[in-house]
């Protein structure tokens, strides 16, 4: 169970100045998740800023967090699948604490189909207008229905 003791030492900040300093932050985040320290939540919420570069063993830590978040209800009722599901975090963290890339069977595992970190894909002001067109064709589409089932109704 999750204690409600302040955060470890191990959580200490670590300057974010370059790869290594974010998969080394990452793997805090993962160790503190396996030994129940944090919530995993907690430490998506917490995840390291990508770097201007892509990095798929950052991106498959975090969708590896990700799925072990949305798998409680089954680790409840299977405690082989919550196994095997911390011995796959602990071994994207050794890998991401000593600057390692993830090996490639993991990678495979969560084989990313675009960008994994969804609130960096577009800035807002260039999101509205397709949101803006998106609103109109749909309204447009409304309007010809209603049309249509009026003259029906003739």
């Amino acid at each position: 169970m999750i204690s409600n003791r302040p955060l470890p030492p191990l959580m200490e900040f670590i300057p974010d100045n370059g790869r290594l300093a974010r998969r080394q932050r990452a793997a805090q985040l993962l160790e503190a998740v396996i030994d129940e320290e944090i919530e995993p939540r907690i430490a998506i919420n917490r995840w390291p800023e990508p770097a201007t570069e892509p990095d798929p063993s950052m991106d498959c830590a975090y969708q590896a967090l990700w799925h072990f978040e949305a798998d409680e209800d089954k680790q409840k009722s299977e405690l082989f699948y919550l196994d095997a599901q911390l011995e796959l975090l602990r071994q994207i963290s050794l890998a991401l604490k000593a600057g390692q890339d993830v090996p490639g069977h993991i990678l495979a595992l969560y084989r990313p189909r675009g960008k994994v970190r969804f609130f960096q894909e577009k800035a807002p002001w260039t999101v509205l207008p397709l949101w803006g067109k998106r609103v109109w064709q749909e309204a447009k589409y409304i309007w010809q229905q209603a049309l249509h089932l009026l003259e029906a109704k003739r």
